[in-house]
């Protein structure tokens, strides 16, 4: 099976303004993750817009997108893409567990929150000719998860390409992280009673968050 997995471009990184070192820090160990638990036998094509220009000309059997507020839009027009191929069309990420209604139009399945145990239950299901429309993630350990797909890494493009994840998801509750306020439960207000005014006055630990 021919699966292609695509990180791409966030908005700001195709401004004539952007900084390339910012967007070539760290490989996507998210989707390389994913594709640990693929077949031996399935030909993966791992892409960062950030680093490199997508090839769109190919006609994979599965295309799996990473979803972040700021490329949403640029992932729907490339799912719609290769949907209108024939393709089958997996999104996955915060914007979508966020989102999930904005997300549905252009997917066969969506994966809620992350995928370490959702994407192999996918994929048995997927190879059975019976997948569902919504998977959602139960389980957030990271203990057992394989190892990670390097070889679909291009290190040479990226400056710390031996980066590595030790923890799942941020533990902070933001009241600018978008995290909180679309997630369910997600009241800003209530995490604004929990989170000191300093700490929201900074730029978050997961890096994901920009400071008012």
């Amino acid at each position: 099976m021919k699966i292609k997995m695509i990180l791409p471009a966030l908005t700001e990184a195709k401004s004539p303004f952007w900084r390339p070192i910012k967007y070539s820090l760290f490989p996507p160990l998210g989707l390389a993750t994913l594709a640990a638990y693929c077949s031996p036998d399935d030909i993966i094509d791992l892409q960062d817009e950030h680093v490199e220009e997508l090839c769109l000309e190919d006609e994979p059997d599965l295309v799996v997108i990473q979803v972040y507020i700021t490329n949403a839009f640029r992932a729907y027009g490339i799912a719609d893409h290769y949907r209108a191929k024939g393709a089958y069309i997996c999104l996955g990420g915060l914007h979508v567990s966020s989102l999930p209604d904005e997300a549905m139009p252009h997917a066969d399945s969506l994966f809620i929150g992350p995928g370490e145990d959702i994407f192999p239950e996918f994929l048995r299901d997927f190879r059975q000719k019976c997948p569902r429309k919504i998977y959602r993630n139960r389980d957030r350990d990271i203990e057992g998860i394989p190892p990670i797909r390097r070889d679909l890494i291009k290190r040479s493009r990226y400056l710390v390409p031996n980066s590595i994840v030790v923890s799942r998801g941020c533990p902070h509750h933001c009241d600018f992280c978008y995290k909180d306020a679309f997630l369910k439960g997600g009241d800003p207000f209530i995490h604004r009673r929990r989170t000191p005014r300093w700490r929201r006055s900074i730029v978050c630990p997961a890096g994901t968050c920009i400071p008012r």
